[in-house]
């Protein structure tokens, strides 16, 4: 199969002046990227938070201090790519340089890198990595759990990701930097990055992996860290999930972001976000 046919949404930002994204989703399933091939409503709500809020700006000071023009950005689980792409957006109205490094898995990536492609941000440059929590972590998933997710786990995983061919597609609109991609996973590489920001949507509801992931976030943020880690997550099994704050919080500090710091036309009863910090 040599083109699949991809729907696509828009994102409109407050600031009138940015240019909204077009973000392409696979309603179809035909690239196999399962649940990363959706724009899931948590994102907006966290991309419209980040909107609002000042994390971007403290980030940017944060970066000032260690003496560095270039803010490190990392997202975990990023799927479509909505939020790493609204933040880059974002960034480069400010005028601000930033690395903004889109990480899922193998067969998430033709997808996300075709709306790298499309959503474009001037002076911030834009990758796609591979990155496995397991291989990061050292931890492997339970695989209790594993076997137990059977028919509601994601099947797509084990399948081979079709490569994006949009027929017709427009030339980007704006000059920016040309968005890599590294299929192969390079653990070292993402550790020994000192990020500003660590990014995580919607990526908390396989138990199974909640170990993989906080340990590769502890990797990925050392004892006595400043930088932020925001996490955002719609409730879907409560319980589960706080199990997952259970253990981040064994690394963590970590607090709610309250409704009235969201924005009012962007917020859920069902979705949350936390701003986390590395314990020293």
């Amino acid at each position: 199969m040599d083109t699949v046919n991809l729907s696509s949404r828009e994102y409109e930002f407050n600031n009138y002046s940015i240019e909204p994204l077009e973000i392409f989703e696979d309603p179809s399933g035909l690239l196999h990227g399962g649940v990363g091939s959706t724009v899931w409503d948590t994102a907006i709500v966290l991309s419209k938070y980040l909107e609002k809020s000042n994390i971007l700006a403290t980030s940017a000071a944060s970066a000032s201090r260690s003496k560095r023009t270039t803010l490190n950005i990392l997202e975990l689980g990023s799927g479509t790519g909505l939020v790493g792409l609204a933040v880059a957006r974002m960034l480069s109205a400010t005028g601000q340089k930033a690395r903004i490094v889109l990480t899922d898995k193998a067969n998430v990536l033709p997808l996300l890198q075709r709306n790298m492609e499309k959503n474009p941000a001037t002076d911030i440059e834009l990758e796609a990595q591979v990155m496995d929590w397991e291989a990061v972590s050292g931890i492997k998933a339970k695989a209790d759990e594993k076997k137990e997710s059977g028919s509601e786990g994601d099947k797509s995983l084990e399948e081979e990701p079709v490569p994006v061919t949009e027929t017709n597609a427009p030339a980007p609109s704006a000059p920016s930097l040309s968005p890599a991609v590294t299929t192969e996973p390079n653990a070292d590489n993402i550790v020994s990055t000192e990020w500003d920001l660590v990014i995580l949507s919607d990526c908390i509801w396989f138990p199974a992996l909640y170990e993989p992931l906080t340990g590769t976030l502890s990797r990925l943020l050392p004892p006595g860290s400043a930088s932020k880690l925001i996490v955002a997550f719609e409730k879907r099994n409560f319980s589960e999930e706080m199990e997952f704050f259970a253990t981040l919080g064994k690394s963590f500090t970590f607090r709610d972001v309250k409704p009235e710091e969201q924005d009012p036309n962007y917020q859920s009863d069902d979705i949350f976000l936390f701003l986390c910090q590395r314990r020293p």
